[in-house]
């Protein structure tokens, strides 16, 4: 049995203004999914992006702005958006207080597509790199 202990998982800031954490992954024995914290403070942003598995990203506090293939919705605590496989899709905090969410993700690594960076694949990489993030480009992703 695997058991993961959501308070001794280590925050890790994403980049400035943005943090997270992996409950369920590839580095803690998943192999079908991935569940992630992520805090992002009023003004950041995860931007357009699209990946090979559905991805669902439900707001616990706060309120985002998240678009999914051009569609654009404003939402706050009860709410999941669902992007399915290579949908494109991405948010920002907007409000008074930062957004917290929880995404579930059909693939135990984060690997994303970015629309702005087409010739590169982003990896949180976990298993794929000891936990350290990095940028594959397709060159180095052979």
């Amino acid at each position: 049995m695997l058991v993961v202990e959501h308070e001794k998982v280590e925050w890790e800031q994403w980049r400035p203004g943005v943090r997270s954490r992996a409950w369920a992954s590839a580095s803690t024995g998943a192999r079908q999914v991935r569940i992630a914290e992520q805090i992002l403070d009023v003004g950041m942003a995860a931007p357009p992006h699209w990946h090979y598995f559905e991805e669902n990203i439900t707001v616990l506090k706060g309120r985002g702005r998240f678009t999914v293939d051009g569609e654009t919705v404003e939402l706050g605590p009860g709410h999941t958006v669902i992007a399915l496989s290579m949908q494109v899709h991405g948010f920002v905090s907007i409000g008074d207080e930062p957004l917290h969410i929880i995404a579930s993700m059909g693939w135990p690594i984060n690997e994303m597509n970015y629309l702005d960076k087409p010739e590169s694949v982003y990896r949180a990489g976990e298993a794929v790199d000891g936990g350290a993030r990095r940028r594959l480009v397709a060159a180095e992703a052979g």
